[in-house]
C-alpha cells in the first residue's frame, strides 16, 4: 500500500457515535465477513480496563467509534461471536479483555498477525509496527502512544495515530494467510488464537488469586491457608469497588499478615502494614487470619511442588533445546515451541501422561509429541 492510499484512508476515516451507526457498521462488517480490529483504553486507577476507543478496518474504510456514547454494545457481541466473521487483530490479548468488559463478548474466529507472523519466521512478540515496517517498507507514528484516549474530543494526531493502528492490518494478513497455507500452518494458527481467548475468558476466579502472589510459595501451609483467603477477599473487593488491587492492599502486605498469623492486626503496625489498611479493612482481615489459625491440619493446604532439582533442570534444559532445534528447522520462532513456562511442567513431580499440558496437546503435539512420550515413559520408568 502506497503512502498517499494510507493517507487518504485515514483522512476519510468515519466517527461513530450513535447507536443506531454503531449498529449498522457492526452489521457492515459481518456482510463484508472480514474487519481489523483494535482498541484504545486507559487503565490506571481501575481494575478493569476502561475502553476508550474501537478501531474498525472494512475493506479500505476506517471507522472509529467512540464507546463513550454508544448505550447498546450488543451489536459488536454480535460481530465478534460470529464465527463466519474473521476478525484480525494485532497482539489481540488486551483487546479480548477490554471488548469483552465493554460488550460481554467471547470471540470466535480471530486471527492475530503478531502470531500469525511467529508462525512465519518473525522474531516472537513483534510489534505490530516493526511487523508492517518489515512488509510494507512504512513507518507509523508512534508519538500518541502515551496519549489521554477517555478525552473528547480527540487531537487530530490522536485520530490519525487510532487509524492507522488498522489500516494496514488487513494486507498484513493477507499476506500471513498466503504464508501459512503454503506451509500447512493456518489451522495451527487458528488453534492458536482459540487458545489466547481462552486464556483471557477463562481466567481462575478470586479462589486462585493467590498463585499470582509473590512469595506465595514461601510460606508453610497455614500461612499459605491464610493467603488464599486474604487473595481470594482482595480480588473480589477490587472487581467491587473497580480499583487496582495494589491500590488497596499490596502483595507484600497479604504475604506479611499470612506470615506473622497476628492475634491483633494492630501489632504489624509498626512492621510495615499502612495504619489506613488496618482502620479500613482489619475486621475483616483479622477474621480470615483467625480462620486460618484455627484449621486443623487435616484442612491446611498440601505442600506446593517444590522447585526443579538440579537434575530436571538440565533435563529440561536439554528439552527446551530440542524443542528450539524442531522451531528452527520449521522456521517458527523458537518461543513457540521451547518457552519454559511451557515445558517446565513436563518435569513436575509424578507427572503421567494424561497430564501433559493442554498447551502442548494441540499442534505441538504434532511437533514435540515424539519427543515428550520418549520423556513421559521414561519417568515413568
Amino acid at each position: 500500500m502506497s503512502p498517499a492510499v494510507m493517507q487518504s484512508m485515514t483522512e476519510r476515516a468515519e466517527w461513530v457515535a450513535t447507536d443506531q451507526a454503531f449498529a449498522e457498521l457492526c452489521g457492515a462488517a459481518r456482510a463484508a465477513g472480514l474487519v481489523a480490529l483494535d482498541t484504545e483504553f486507559e487503565r490506571t486507577d481501575t481494575f478493569f480496563p476502561k475502553l476508550a476507543l474501537v478501531q474498525f478496518c472494512i475493506a479500505d474504510q476506517i471507522v472509529l467509534v467512540d464507546p463513550l456514547t454508544i448505550g447498546d454494545p450488543v451489536p459488536l457481541r454480535a460481530l465478534l461471536e460470529d464465527s463466519a466473521v474473521r476478525k484480525v487483530l494485532h497482539s489481540c490479548s488486551e483487546d479480548v479483555e477490554v471488548l469483552a468488559s465493554w460488550c460481554g463478548a467471547r470471540p470466535q474466529n480471530l486471527f492475530d498477525t503478531q502470531i500469525a507472523a511467529a508462525f512465519c519466521g518473525s522474531r516472537y512478540g513483534i510489534g505490530y509496527r516493526d511487523l508492517v515496517a518489515d512488509a510494507f517498507d512504512v513507518e507509523l507514528d508512534k508519538d500518541e502512544t502515551r496519549s489521554n484516549w477517555l478525552q473528547r474530543p480527540l487531537s487530530a494526531a490522536q485520530m490519525r495515530y487510532a487509524a492507522l493502528d488498522v489500516a494496514l492490518l488487513l494486507p498484513l494478513a493477507d499476506r500471513q494467510v498466503e504464508q501459512l497455507e503454503q506451509c500447512g500452518r493456518l489451522a495451527w494458527l487458528t488453534e492458536e488464537c482459540e487458545r489466547q481467548v481462552s486464556e483471557v475468558i477463562d481466567r481462575p476466579g478470586p479462589e486462585q488469586a493467590w498463585r499470582n502472589v509473590k512469595r506465595a510459595g514461601a510460606l508453610d501451609p497455614r500461612g499459605l491457608a491464610a493467603l488464599m483467603a486474604l487473595a481470594a477477599w482482595r480480588e473480589r473487593l477490587a472487581r467491587e469497588l473497580d480499583r487496582p488491587k495494589g491500590w488497596l492492599v499490596k502483595d507484600e502486605h497479604l504475604v506479611l499478615i499470612a506470615t506473622a498469623l497476628p492475634s491483633s492486626l494492630e501489632g504489624l503496625d509498626g512492621q510495615g502494614i499502612p495504619p489506613g489498611i488496618i482502620r479500613r479493612w482489619g475486621g475483616e482481615l483479622q477474621d480470615m487470619v483467625d480462620q486460618a489459625r484455627e484449621l486443623s491440619a487435616s484442612e491446611l493446604p498440601g505442600p506446593l511442588p517444590p522447585p526443579l532439582s538440579r537434575a530436571d533442570g538440565e533435563r529440561l534444559k536439554k528439552f527446551r533445546q530440542r524443542a528450539q532445534r524442531h522451531a528452527r528447522e520449521l522456521g517458527l520462532a523458537e518461543e513457540l515451541l521451547a518457552r519454559k513456562r511451557l515445558l517446565e511442567p513436563l518435569f513436575a513431580p509424578d507427572v503421567a501422561m494424561d497430564e501433559c499440558p493442554d498447551t502442548l496437546k494441540g499442534w505441538r503435539w504434532k511437533i514435540l509429541g515424539p519427543d515428550i512420550e520418549a520423556l513421559l515413559n521414561e519417568v515413568q520408568g
